[in-house]
């Protein structure tokens, strides 16, 4: 962060925002974070997106053959970074033990679940509280503290594969807080992202199969499974081709990016380079004003853009464009 220029906030409206502190240039580079601290690449991508950098083999600014046959191994300094660090073999190996146990949790009939799953309360989404949020994850901590209980559970809770791609991205969180507790990597990870504790069914499965599959070295850590699923609902980024962002890729949360505030007529562009996601001003910027990204496509109309912004980050905007042209419908 660059503290001479910019600083976090308290709002009345969005928890904590980034503000300038004095006026910033256009196309100023405010603001950088260079590893994710959670990612995960969706499984039909997982062979032709490079591990290290999220090159897509697909991209046409990418010239690195046929994209059928690529792999994340044909870029030689991105395997050499990856597999001299310390993070990157950790992730693979429990990706890996997550891969075969998803295979163990399927069911001998192979179906959609039909039956009522035993970890989760049956309340209609309507009455759900945070009280009621609160003892659903207390009654499936009480639910897995019985190692017979939950292996008999996850051999047949049938994972689905978004569940499975939440859990791999919670996997990739813990694989760097533990290498930060041990000291194996330079790595500084702060907690202090804004969360939300919305509650979803998949979050109380994902975090029994966690419980079940890691291995034991890593089982401390899963009691942050919580924090991260709430963190990653409204905070995370999608990892994009790269080229017209018609494809996502993936998803990552990176720490601190998570404070800039939407707005409808944003005053900052996002741009991933490699691992690393920058945050530059898209115009100039006046001392008190408060930084913000875009969050969805802009060239929609203000019915369609607050409705994308309540289907995925639940609030209705009240930015100064979405305000104006809702004045001049009235």
């Amino acid at each position: 962060m660059t503290r001479s220029l910019i600083d976090l906030q308290t709002t009345p409206y969005g928890g904590r925002s980034l503000f300038a502190i004095q006026p910033i240039a256009r196309g100023t580079n405010i603001f950088a974070c260079e590893v994710p601290f959670a990612h995960v690449i969706y499984k039909d991508y997982r062979r032709e997106v490079c591990a290290q950098c999220f090159a897509y083999a697909a991209s046409t600014s990418r010239s690195i053959g046929d994209p059928r046959t690529w792999s994340i191994r044909s870029l030689h300094e991105c395997k050499v970074t990856w597999e001299s660090g310390v993070i990157g073999p950790l992730i693979a190996d429990v990706n890996a033990l997550l891969s075969k146990a998803k295979i163990a949790t399927r069911s001998q009939s192979n179906q959609p679940r039909t039956a009522a799953d035993p970890i989760l309360p049956n309340i209609p989404t309507a009455q759900i509280t945070q009280d009621c949020i609160d003892k659903a994850w207390a009654d499936v901590e009480n639910f897995v503290s019985s190692r017979t209980r939950l292996s008999s559970y996850c051999s047949t809770m049938n994972l689905e594969d978004m569940e499975f791609e939440i859990s791999r991205s919670v996997a990739s969180a813990i694989v760097q807080r533990y290498v930060s507790d041990h000291r194996l990597a330079n790595l500084t990870a702060s907690s202090a992202t804004p969360s939300s504790d919305l509650w979803a069914e998949a979050h109380l499965r994902v975090y029994a199969f966690l419980r079940h599959s890691l291995p034991m070295h890593l089982k401390s850590y899963v009691l942050m499974a919580r924090i991260m699923l709430a963190r990653d609902t409204g905070n995370a980024f999608g990892i994009w081709d790269g080229d017209s962002k018609d494809e996502m890729v993936g998803w990552g949360l990176w720490v601190g990016a998570s404070y800039f505030n939407h707005s409808c007529c944003p005053n900052v562009q996002k741009t991933r380079i490699g691992r690393a996601m920058h945050f530059t001003t898209s115009r100039s910027v006046e001392t008190g004003e408060e930084l913000c990204i875009s969050y969805i496509d802009t060239n929609q109309t203000i019915t369609q853009r607050r409705q994308d912004l309540e289907d995925s980050w639940f609030f209705k905007c009240q930015c100064q464009r979405c305000l104006s042209e809702e004045a001049s419908l009235h």
